[in-house]
């Protein structure tokens, strides 16, 4: 199960102490990704070890996404050249409920272009809570076709109770051609198990020493 979790560590009260530890827990227990804010990016990265199958990841637009796509793209660009090799997008939901959904599709299509370019990985996290069934299967698809390699249901910011049922309902909507990362703080054992059954590819969770 180990090569499915990832550890975030996005606290206001993360020390560099704290992300040296989160470093250590994900690579003594073989954990799939650490992802830390950019501003620590650079320095993990020194240390970071050319064996380690790890992926340290760093998220952009991180809590609400309400930052101008100009905005992300040099955050990108410096999170890529820090040394980052996955970049999570968070997804504009004000654009989103505007007049016009249109524009999220082109923000993540400028991005996914510039991060791949950089052969990284690119995730979409879309608070599903703020979505119907409708908007959430349109959000996903919008995602999957800018070229997404991953979408996430949460960032976690709003630490909510975990809910099996909606996690399991997010990963049915999921379009095929796309990655599936479930935030799954508060989850069992069994809970994880029961993602993994059915075709969760990631467990996402935050790290606590």
């Amino acid at each position: 199960m180990n090569h499915a979790i990832e550890l975030s560590v996005l606290s206001p009260m993360a020390s560099v102490e704290y992300m040296i530890a989160a470093f250590g827990a994900v690579q003594q227990n073989g954990f799939a990704t650490l992802t830390v804010p950019p501003f620590w990016v650079k320095k993990l990265h020194r240390d970071w070890p050319e064996s380690t199958q790890a992926v340290l990841s760093t998220v952009i637009g991180y809590p609400l996404g309400y930052q101008r796509t100009e905005t992300k793209q040099t955050e990108t660009e410096c999170a890529l050249n820090d040394g980052a090799r996955e970049i999570q997008v968070v997804m504009n939901t004000s654009a989103w409920f505007s007049n016009s959904n249109g524009w999220p599709k082109v923000e993540f299509a400028k991005l996914a272009k510039l991060i791949h370019q950089r052969e990284a990985i690119f995730t979409v996290i879309i608070e599903t809570d703020f979505f119907d069934e409708p908007n959430l299967i349109h959000a996903l698809k919008t995602a999957a076709d800018a070229g997404a390699d991953y979408v996430q249901n949460t960032t976690g910011f709003f630490q909510k109770p975990f809910n099996l049922e909606k996690a399991l309902c997010f990963k049915q909507l999921t379009p095929a051609q796309v990655g599936c990362k479930i935030w799954a703080d508060g989850a069992t054992n069994e809970d994880f198990t029961k993602l993994l059954e059915h075709g969760a590819e990631r467990l996402c969770l935050p790290f606590r020493s």
